[in-house]
């Protein structure tokens, strides 16, 4: 019986993500001050980061010696292809400084702009989360579903905050506030793919953040959609990937916490 390429592909990208992975957990304890880079406010780069993509796009590039690449640490770019991969190779680089273990790989193949296969590696759990368009979502073996909570009283929301300065800062500290008065518990846990993927498999209700990157945002988007959830930008549209303002959750609860963001941020205009 032949086997799906699509699976040939996401079982490529587990080994791949687990090989990466042992790169990174080896040099948890390596990384220098001197190592450290600070390429925007809070948003740090080291040796690690570069060195876990460049074994990536060379992997990447043996599968599908033709495809394009959208990449965080800009080791390539070559985005004309009808497909590109996007990759994050260490989401939740604050959080691997400072040996917070909560930092994960994404990677993501868009095909003529649409994203058709994702995986999210927990890496020091050495957990995959992956997903095929059109054909679910998985967290190893495991098929993969959002909650089915419709009481917002009852979520679990986890978002995070704006680096740059001349972000809404208001409008953000409304929605806080809004999720703090009118949830069960909110987080700050500092990886974007790896929240969209708790999303995806039932951790937590809702993940919303703004000011985001594509390559934060593209595997863990899918993994949410397959998993049955709903992703939005701020506006309630399909844009997130281009604003990269995004809303998710287990669907039940969607409108709600839309509603609360475009209220908050269309009261206070920056």
């Amino acid at each position: 019986m032949a086997v799906n390429p699509q699976v040939e592909t996401v079982n490529y990208l587990k080994a791949l993500c687990a090989e990466v992975a042992v790169f990174i957990r080896e040099n948890v304890d390596k990384v220098s001050a001197s190592d450290i880079e600070e390429k925007e406010l809070n948003s740090l780069v080291s040796y690690v980061d570069k060195e876990a993509e460049r074994m990536i796009v060379e992997a990447l590039r043996k599968l599908t010696p033709d495809a394009g690449f959208i990449t965080e640490e800009d080791t390539e770019d070559q985005t004309t292809q009808e497909q590109i991969w996007v990759i994050d190779p260490l989401d939740g680089t604050t959080n691997f400084l400072r040996k917070i273990p909560h930092f994960s790989i994404s990677i993501a193949l868009m095909e003529n702009n649409e994203i058709t296969i994702g995986i999210v590696y927990e890496v020091m759990l050495d957990n995959a989360y992956t997903a095929i368009k059109g054909l679910g979502a998985w967290e190893g073996k495991k098929k993969l579903s959002v909650t089915s909570i419709t009481d917002m009283s009852k979520a679990i929301v986890v978002t995070g905050f704006p680096y740059r300065k001349n972000l809404n800062m208001e409008a953000s500290f409304d929605v806080l506030r809004f999720c703090v008065m009118n949830c069960r518990g909110v987080r700050r846990l500092g990886s974007a793919a790896l929240d969209l993927a708790y999303v995806a498999a039932g951790k937590i209700d809702i993940y919303y953040e703004n000011s985001l990157n594509i390559w934060d945002l593209a595997a863990g988007a899918l993994l949410v959609q397959e998993a049955g959830g709903k992703i939005t930008d701020f506006e309630g549209g399909e844009n997130y990937l281009q604003t990269g303002g995004i809303i998710s959750s287990n669907h039940f609860l969607q409108a709600e916490i839309t509603e609360a963001i475009r209220e908050s941020y269309g009261s206070k205009k920056a």
